[in-house]
């Protein structure tokens, strides 16, 4: 609840500072908006969640699981669901999907997740650098007048109690890593054999990169992925008139910060509009203008999720529900 107030927070600061004539461009901008657009963002967010699934499945397959497509497919649409609770939170829910209707480990999965972050973050970097090549004057601008000087302005805030707080804290964890280290083998109870099957089993789902029977595919799909999260903005420019001259370096600059604001906010609730409108002025686009294309780049997606997360729901519960009658009928 703490993260989704956050968003909302961050709502309410932006549409607080709204002057009537920007209530009444945003209003017209949707008004005359291109939907045909935005639906096509929505069937290739899809799709980029079908491809996602089916690169999870490829990972867990070294580990001798074969989960069905379906039930990965829900999996990643619960996870992305939870998310807008708590970021990171999706890891663990979509694990916990696999565990409960696949009987898939819980710390293998996890293990998986943790590969896959992995390398989208080197996805995301590359494209940053790519970024960086292809804007390099504009995003300096950018990050020197607004993110360096919120940085040093925080600094320049911190007390010296958060800091010796910040010190406590991590100097509590160097001594319960070091106390862990030395009486680990006065360890042997029924706990710490439990704790060392489970590290085990997350080692194996870790493991399992360099065990792929498929590698080419599996990057193949790692590069489709992130290319269908692009595609799926780059259509929304194509959604109002003000955004459709604008080309693959403008909107890749959006997207990265777009999605920096996903990663850091629940879904990037509030934030990646903000985000959006930000980024677009630096090309001179009308800040109401690129505040409704992130929204409505924002809001197709959050609804995709949201809809297809419920349902992802129902149609587990559905599923399972019959997989046990099915062995109550086979038992009887």
């Amino acid at each position: 609840m703490l993260f989704l107030s956050l968003g909302i927070f961050l709502i309410w600061i932006s549409v607080s500072k709204l002057t009537k004539k920007d209530f009444a461009d945003i209003s017209n901008a949707l008004k005359n908006a291109r939907y045909g657009w935005i639906i096509l963002s929505v069937f290739i967010g899809l799709l980029s969640h079908v491809v996602r699934a089916i690169r999870w499945r490829m990972l867990l397959e070294p580990l001798h699981h074969r989960p069905k497509l379906s039930t990965t497919f829900y999996a990643v649409m619960v996870g992305y669901l939870a998310n807008y609770a708590v970021p990171r939170l999706g890891e663990a829910s979509r694990c916990g999907v696999l565990s409960r209707y696949e009987k898939i480990p819980f710390a293998e999965s996890l293990g998986t997740v943790l590969i896959e972050r992995i390398i989208d973050i080197l996805v995301f970097f590359a494209l940053v650098i790519l970024m960086l090549v292809l804007q390099f004057k504009t995003i300096y601008g950018f990050v020197k007048t607004t993110i360096f000087s919120a940085l040093g302005d925080k600094i320049n805030h911190l007390s010296n109690e958060k800091i010796i707080g910040m010190l406590f804290i991590i100097g509590l964890f160097v001594f319960a890593l070091i106390a862990l280290f030395l009486y680990r083998k006065k360890m042997k109870g029924v706990f710490f054999e439990k704790i060392k099957r489970i590290l085990k089993s997350f080692s194996e789902g870790v493991k399992t990169i360099r065990k792929l029977k498929r590698p080419f595919w599996f990057w193949f799909h790692s590069l489709l992925i992130w290319l269908l999260y692009y595609l799926m903005l780059q259509v929304c420019f194509f959604s109002l008139q003000q955004t459709t001259h604008l080309s693959i370096p403008e909107v890749l600059t959006a997207f990265i910060f777009g999605t920096l604001m996903v990663m850091i906010t629940p879904g990037g609730i509030g934030a990646y509009p903000i985000a959006i409108k930000q980024v677009l002025l630096l090309y001179f686009v009308d800040a109401n203008i690129g505040y409704t294309l992130g929204w409505l780049a924002w809001l197709s997606q959050f609804f995709t999720v949201l809809f297809f997360g419920l349902i992802s729901l129902i149609l587990l519960a559905v599923f399972n529900k019959r997989k046990n009658g099915n062995n109550t009928s086979v038992i009887a």
